[in-house]
């Protein structure tokens, strides 16, 4: 009866999360919010998940822009590598790109691209291996292989034993039931489908001044799960089947929270070093400071991809505006124009714009150069980008 019970409320689906979990680590907060309502529909021992009035108050944000176009992956990592990479090593990461095949395994030729270029193929190595740590992670693996070894670390960083499973697998040997269930949440390709541009209704963390002082907030701190205490006491009294059917759900249950915990310390950790290295510019005092993906990589003791996916597609709202988490990434100059300078005068100069005739990259670069700065297209078309600020054509109003 038990079982019946679980089977017409759950519509059983227990791979929802653990399909592929990091993928909980990239949630913009309104994509979260979804994940959160589809757990406590299909998970009994969550009995509410609660978010506070803080949280409502807080990260509502409707200013922002709303695109509703679908990005496919490699137009996605086209804009990381832009974001990250600048001169040679951005060239020679968009050549990698164009070796990719439809399911985003790299099928060119490393010396023939080092030859290209002038480098040695350890040079294009380090660079391949660069792209793939980026969103969508795992473009230009070379097979499934090395694919799932990104994927693994990932996962499950405190099991490195699961990479000799995954290969005793390859090789179609024995491997234990608990390594096959991990190995069955990988992922077979890096490009699986199209990307969803969400509208962006919230922000994923704030930024205030509270008496001289800045204060960040992260959305995920101000929620609480709270578990069905009915469902926790019939799991200590069930027995058989019954409990290990049970099981599944409070592990499953046990395993969001473990994700959850994740991304939550790891974007304190980022926004409490963007307020300490931008602290100037977030009081309206200055510039921002070099900060770099990497830098604050090794700073926090995790991967660059980590730190690349947390940041990617989410927003802080600040006493200075609104901004896309990698505006606060920025190199020293370019060309020695200041990135962050470059990137507010667009965003003033979108602001300006007459809604019904939107300006082209080539327009905005045109009266950039009116002002003295030295950009191309290109560099406005990537800054537009970081901001998050959809195309003339998607800024149109109609």
């Amino acid at each position: 009866m038990l079982r019946n019970e679980l089977q017409l409320r759950l519509k059983v689906n227990l791979n929802l999360l653990l399909k592929n979990q990091v993928e909980v680590l990239l949630y913009p907060v309104q994509e979260l919010e979804q994940v959160l309502k589809e757990e406590k529909e299909s998970n009994p021992f969550i009995e509410e998940i609660c978010v506070s009035r803080k949280a409502v108050e807080l990260f509502e944000e409707r200013r922002l822009p709303e695109p509703v176009y679908k990005a496919h992956p490699l137009e996605v990592l086209e804009r990381n590598l832009k974001a990250e990479l600048e001169g040679l090593d951005l060239e020679i990461a968009l050549e990698l790109l164009s070796n990719v095949d439809g399911r985003g395994f790299f099928r060119g030729d490393i010396l023939r691209i080092a030859d290209k270029f002038g480098v040695s193929p350890e040079y294009v190595e380090d660079i391949r291996e660069f792209v793939m740590g980026l969103e969508p992670v795992g473009v230009c693996s070379k097979d499934f292989f090395e694919f799932a070894k990104i994927q693994l670390k990932e996962l499950y960083p405190e099991e490195p034993n699961l990479l000799e499973e995954l290969e005793k697998a390859i090789r179609g040997e024995r491997i234990s039931d608990e390594a096959r269930k991990r190995l069955s949440h990988l992922r077979r390709s890096p490009i699986e489908e199209p990307v969803s541009a969400p509208r962006v209704s919230k922000v994923d963390a704030v930024i205030e001044l509270d008496d001289g002082e800045l204060v960040g907030y992260i959305y995920e701190e101000l929620i609480d799960i709270r578990p069905n205490l009915r469902y926790m006491e019939m799991v200590r009294r069930a027995k058989g089947e019954a409990r290990e059917f049970l099981k599944e759900y409070l592990e499953r249950l046990e395993n969001f929270k473990k994700i959850l915990s994740i991304r939550r310390e790891n974007l304190r950790k980022i926004l409490d070093l963007i307020i300490e290295t931008q602290e100037d510019f977030l009081k309206g005092e200055g510039n921002l400071k070099s900060l770099m993906v990497k830098d604050v990589a090794e700073r926090l003791g995790i991967s660059e991809s980590t730190v690349s996916r947390l940041i990617n597609s989410k927003y802080v709202k600040t006493p200075q505006g609104t901004y896309p988490f990698r505006f606060f990434f920025v190199r020293e100059t370019v060309g020695g124009i200041s990135q962050e300078e470059l990137m507010r005068e667009i965003r003033k100069i979108v602001e300006e714009e007459d809604k019904m005739k939107p300006l082209s990259d080539e327009e905005i670069a045109r009266i950039l150069q009116s002002r003295g700065y030295s950009v191309a297209r290109r560099t406005v078309a990537k800054y537009r980008e970081m901001l998050g600020i959809p195309s003339s054509r998607e800024r149109r109003v109609r």
